[in-house]
């Protein structure tokens, strides 16, 4: 059985790696979760719990479910894209509407030719999907 203070300094852990996953800083996540800075220190070295409030208050500013951070990855993994999904759509926040436009039809556009078998020969580019990376084809 895991000691609370294990679970503790675990949890302080999926905080920060979230947040740095976000490249926020502890002072804009602190602002975003409504407390202060050094609360948030505190609780991502693990020699604080957050208040129930704090916690929602995390859950809203960092996007992720209570599972994954009261239990970790393991009960996250229902979404094996969510950290790209959630790198995408800080991308597309900081666009403009006709950046955000265009990125949608060249998604569209990339996702239709790989459903009809064209993808690789149309844009020159080989797609691991076990590394989530694009190269270009030699």
């Amino acid at each position: 059985m895991e000691k609370y203070e294990d679970w503790l300094t675990g949890f302080g852990n999926r905080i920060k790696d979230e947040r740095e996953r976000q490249k926020l800083t502890r002072s804009a996540l602190a602002e975003l979760a409504h407390t202060e800075q050094g609360y948030i220190v505190q609780i991502e070295r693990g020699s604080r719990s957050p208040s129930l409030k704090t916690f929602t208050n995390l859950l809203t500013a960092l996007g992720v479910s209570a599972d994954y951070l009261i239990f970790g990855a393991a009960a996250n993994e229902e979404n094996e894209n969510e950290g790209a999904l959630k790198d995408f759509a800080n991308l597309l926040k900081r666009g403009d509407a006709e950046d955000i436009q265009m990125l949608y039809q060249l998604a569209a556009h990339m996702m239709r030719s790989k459903k009809a078998g064209n993808y690789n020969e149309e844009f020159g580019l080989d797609f691991d999907a076990k590394q989530g990376e694009l190269s270009n084809k030699p």
